[in-house]
């Protein structure tokens, strides 16, 4: 089940970080508590991958390079382009993980998991 960890907020957007063993969630809110981005991190402990959606530039799907190539060097986390979105698998997980969240931030992010399929026919 996903948990609401604390951030340090600083600035005019509210950032929000939900996480469990499967998922992280970002949320981005403005001051009138209107989510204008999130970035969902699926199979976060396996082959890492991200589906983000901003209301200025709309949806994109992405693998995360997690920077550990070496035990000796710890890099910086990279999104590399991926098109294809296990919606078949996510969409049931994170209605069940996300029970206990706010249920208008869960039906927002499920709405726009349908929505980038709509939209994305081809590539889940």
């Amino acid at each position: 089940m996903l948990k609401e960890y604390c951030l340090t907020q600083d600035d005019k957007n509210r950032k929000r970080w939900f996480q469990d063993d499967y998922f992280d969630l970002f949320t981005w809110e403005d001051e009138t508590g209107q989510m204008t981005s999130f970035q969902l991190c699926y199979d976060r402990l396996g082959n890492e991958r991200v589906i983000s959606w901003d209301c200025n530039r709309g949806f994109g799907h992405h693998r995360v390079d997690d920077g550990e190539a070496s035990p000796h060097k710890n890099m910086t986390p990279v999104f590399i382009r991926n098109g294809f979105f296990s919606y078949h698998e996510v969409n049931p997980k994170f209605a069940q993980s996300s029970k206990q969240i706010s249920q208008d931030i869960s039906r927002f992010i499920m709405q726009k998991l349908d929505e980038y399929v709509q939209q994305n026919p081809h590539s889940y």
